[in-house]
């Protein structure tokens, strides 16, 4: 199962969503299905063994489209391995744009108590009750052997995104690579140091094995439906960065939410990626292509 989350259009335009060249490479000219539980207007692709549907935003899409798969008579899920693939946010302080991600454990930012504290800050506070839930530490062994498959992939950057990254900071101007880190998903479309810091003290909390370093929505759900259907030993989640979860070079909430999520993704001169967002998709497909030819069966 290839899970990316949205795309541009219908499959096979030729615009590069998620799905769009997972889409062409595995699935073009294969069977399609609609059914209870899918995104309204989405179908399930399948050709060779290999099936992939498009749930869209957010955990609570992410959970139904998997579930109502996993539930339908019609297909046999036993031994599924899931490559959960998409777009993200990633953290300013030691990735750039085009960076490809593999989840070595995910956590919940919706987990326990976000408030504002008695300094006027965000701060965060645990809550047993849901401690159970707020994280998915992956197989140390299956993340390793993913990364050491994939980690000397060449990937690549533009030099728009080059000279954004740099005008933020000289530290950032590498080229991308592949990594491995800890997911932070939320519904909420974050962005700000305060939030970066909530994640990283999860992070510690919860004694992930890598840094955090990618922000994102749906994962936490991928991960959690499937081990409920005792499908966790597949799982598998690549993303891709597409911007950094600060603000850069002069961008304020206001100039970026003003408009449009699809905008300020394609866009070409967008506040928040530059012009990253078409080769950080090659970029996911390439790692993401390994991946799946590597596991053909």
């Amino acid at each position: 199962m290839i899970f990316p989350k949205f795309d541009y259009g219908e499959l096979g335009n030729g615009v590069c969503g998620e799905g769009e060249l997972f889409y062409r490479e595995y699935l073009q000219g294969g069977e399609e299905y609609v059914f209870p539980g899918l995104h309204p207007g989405e179908k399930l692709y399948y050709k060779d063994g290999i099936a992939l549907t498009m749930p869209h935003c957010g955990k609570t899409n992410t959970a139904v489209a998997l579930t109502s798969i996993l539930c339908n008579p019609e297909f046999d899920c036993r031994g599924m391995r899931t490559l959960s693939v998409g777009c993200a946010g990633s953290s300013y302080e030691d990735t750039v744009m085009g960076d490809v991600f593999i989840a070595s454990a995910i956590i919940d930012m919706e987990s326990g108590n976000t408030v504002v504290d008695s300094n006027n800050r965000l701060a965060w506070f645990p809550m047993p009750d849901t401690e159970q839930y707020g994280c998915h530490i992956l197989d140390a062994g299956r993340v390793e052997s993913l990364y050491s498959l994939t980690k000397d992939i060449a990937l690549d950057t533009t030099p728009r995104t080059q000279a954004f990254m740099a005008a933020y900071s000289p530290a950032l101007s590498r080229r991308p690579r592949v990594m491995k880190a800890t997911f932070a998903t939320s519904d909420n479309y974050w962005k700000g140091r305060e939030f970066h810091e909530i994640a990283e003290m999860k992070v510690r909390h919860y004694g992930c094995p890598d840094p955090y370093r990618v922000a994102e929505m749906e994962e936490i759900a991928v991960a959690s439906t499937l081990k409920r259907f005792g499908l966790s030993d597949g799982y598998m989640g690549l993303r891709v960065s597409v911007n950094l979860d600060d603000y850069m070079n002069g961008a304020t909430p206001e100039t970026m939410f003003g408009n449009s999520f699809e905008s300020n993704m394609t866009d070409e001169n967008n506040l928040e990626g530059a012009d990253i967002f078409d080769t950080a998709m090659h970029n996911l497909f390439r790692v993401g292509k390994t991946i799946i030819d590597f596991h053909p069966d």
